[in-house]
């Protein structure tokens, strides 16, 4: 035992003390070592790793989900095609359990007659080294080897890229390989995609990118995000605690809602909040409006066109046509629903491990039988498009022509002459052009509902006499907006 044998020696009044505490202190250890060793053969009720579906994302042709801090891509069949398991978390390094120790550092310094507070001479280091009480160095590296966590995932119907929001920056994935491309050694908690463009947020900060540029940031943020949406590659909405913001070019900020809201959605020009008193729906500028009470749901996801246009998932499955009126799908029974996507017409949930398809277009069998709508029977004539071209169409100043007769008169000759103006209109126009696109997107919005309640008063309905006067307003209503 080196220096302290010797000491022991000299003293042999020590000898029964240090002999009765080794002893002690070597039992404890036994008897923690079985306790251990039965606690380690027990089995453990929340041992086995989870392979809930928490997160999921649709783009062209794919779909992507987050199982276990794995990024799993499927096809539109919903079959598993390709997993990226680059965040998944290392095994625990193995740590050898401590060695009994009969004294500490403290007493053993003391009964070798040196200071216990001496750690710093050769001495003092050289007894500790041969006791192997030396205080145990901490290992360099320990934040390189903590595991990357993924937090969310989106993608556009531009590609099948995902993009995925992790602990350590902001992760591009394809075909199954996940790439680091921006926002490096930053705690990345949300992301949004639309075409081109990509939004992602930290606590602090909020980044962009357009056309494949580098990511730069955007603006502060004062509270943690919950949701991103993009309006374009310019103008962002960030959900937080407390409100909803809207952020365009150069950190340009303005307060949407000065409440805040948990989910996000924007489809066609149209955005719509969940918020904690209810679902605000705007466009554009325009000033939001609260349209009713939110359905009981987690998350929102913009539809195709054929499915739904607004889909929300949490206690059920809830689609809508304007943010304002919400029908209920058939759900799987008894399981909360995590995430919703929608891919080729069909809308997607995640409940637990699995990925369910939950058909096409709203059908009597698949919607809540309060709220099915009947299917047409004898439907109208069909409308020709909506004339929005003129709207989304670049202007021209045409010209504004003037022509001036003047008679002429003199005493040798008599004779006419015409004088033609031309003027341009070069001052500001009357209506900007993402005004005529937020008109023009409203028109569709206005449209596709009275195609949707024309529907309805189509079927046949008994008892009902003042369907076909219905009807025909609506036709009419349809007509006025050509």
């Amino acid at each position: 035992m080196g220096t302290v044998s010797r000491e022991l020696r000299a003293t042999p009044a020590a000898c029964p003390l240090l002999i009765v505490r080794a002893m002690l202190t070597n039992a404890r250890y036994a008897a923690a070592a079985v306790l251990a060793l039965a606690f380690a053969s027990a089995p453990s009720a929340g041992a086995s790793p989870t392979n809930r579906l928490s997160d999921l994302a649709a783009g062209a042709t794919r779909l992507f989900a987050l199982r276990a801090n794995t990024v799993v891509t499927f096809d539109a069949s919903g079959r598993e095609i390709a997993r990226c398991s680059r965040f998944d978390a290392p095994p625990p390094p193995a740590t050898a359990p401590p060695p009994a120790r009969g004294v500490d550092a403290e007493e053993a310094l003391r009964l070798a007659g040196l200071p216990d507070d001496d750690t710093e001479t050769a001495e003092a280091e050289d007894l500790l080294d041969d006791e192997g009480l030396t205080p145990r160095r901490r290992r360099r590296g320990i934040a390189a080897d903590a595991p990357i966590v993924a937090h969310a995932l989106a993608a556009s119907t531009a590609g099948d890229d995902v993009w995925i929001a992790t602990s350590d920056g902001l992760y591009r994935g394809s075909s199954g390989r996940c790439t680091r491309v921006a926002l490096a050694h930053r705690d990345t908690v949300v992301v949004a995609a639309a075409g081109d463009a990509v939004a992602a947020a930290t606590d602090e900060l909020l980044w962009r990118s357009h056309d494949g540029g580098p990511f730069r940031i955007a603006a502060g943020v004062a509270a943690r995000p919950r949701a991103l949406a993009m309006l374009d590659d310019q103008h962002t909405l960030v959900a937080t605690d407390d409100a909803v913001l809207e952020i365009g070019p150069y950190g340009i900020t303005r307060t949407v809602l000065d409440h805040g809201a948990d989910a996000l959605a924007v489809c066609g020009g149209s955005a719509v909040a969940l918020a904690s008193d209810g679902t605000w729906t705007w466009t554009g500028d325009d000033t939001p409006q609260r349209v009713g009470d939110r359905p009981p749901a987690r998350t929102l996801t913009c539809g195709d066109g054929r499915a739904a246009r607004f889909v929300a998932g949490g206690d059920a499955v809830f689609v809508s046509a304007d943010g304002s009126t919400w029908r209920e799908r058939t759900a799987p029974p008894g399981r909360a629903v995590n995430a919703v996507a929608t891919l080729a017409g069909r809308i997607w949930v995640t409940a637990g491990d699995d990925l369910i398809p939950l058909g096409g277009a709203p059908s009597p069998a698949s919607v809540a039988p309060a709220l099915a709508p009947p299917s047409p029977t004898a439907p109208m004539p069909a409308l020709a498009p909506l004339p929005t071209r003129r709207l989304t169409g670049a202007t021209f100043p045409w010209p504004q022509l003037t022509l001036v007769f003047a008679g002429q008169r003199t005493p040798l000759r008599e004779g006419w002459s015409l004088v033609v103006l031309v003027g341009f209109h070069l001052g500001r126009s009357p209506i900007s052009a993402a005004d005529r696109r937020h008109l023009a997107a409203e028109l569709l919005r206005r449209d596709a509902e009275l195609a949707a309640e024309e529907r309805e008063l189509a079927a046949p309905g008994a008892g009902d006499n003042s369907r076909g006067a219905r009807l025909r307003a609506v036709r009419q209503e349809r007509e006025a907006l050509r």
